[in-house]
Order: C-alpha cells, then structure tokens, then sequence
C-alpha cells in the first residue's frame, strides 16, 4: 500500500476528541449572545484545537 492511501491510519481516539471539541466551539458559537466575546472567542479557540487535534492526529 502507498503511503497516500484512505483511510488514514492515526489514533481514532484523537481524532474523534477532535471532532469534540470543534462540535462544542461550534455549539457555544451559536448559542452564545453576540455581546459576549469571551464566548465566541472561547469557541474559536475550541474549533481551532480540535481542528489540529483532528488533523495531525
């Protein structure tokens, strides 16, 4: 098998704490009032982590 094949091998478990944490970043975004910034920036900050979690993981 070539080292370009999907599935990707990586640990499932990141992977799906990654989806995780960019699912709850993007639920604060949505249910947080847009006058407060600390939440959305909360969110971002979660999607971004789960992004590279997901990613690289």
């Amino acid at each position: 098998m070539g080292r370009f094949c999907w599935p990707r091998s990586g640990n499932r478990t990141m992977r799906a704490v990654g989806i995780a944490l960019m699912a709850a970043g993007l639920a604060l975004i949505l249910l947080s009032v847009p006058s407060w910034l600390w939440a959305t920036v909360l969110g971002v900050v979660l999607i971004s982590v789960g992004f590279l979690i997901w990613r690289f993981a």
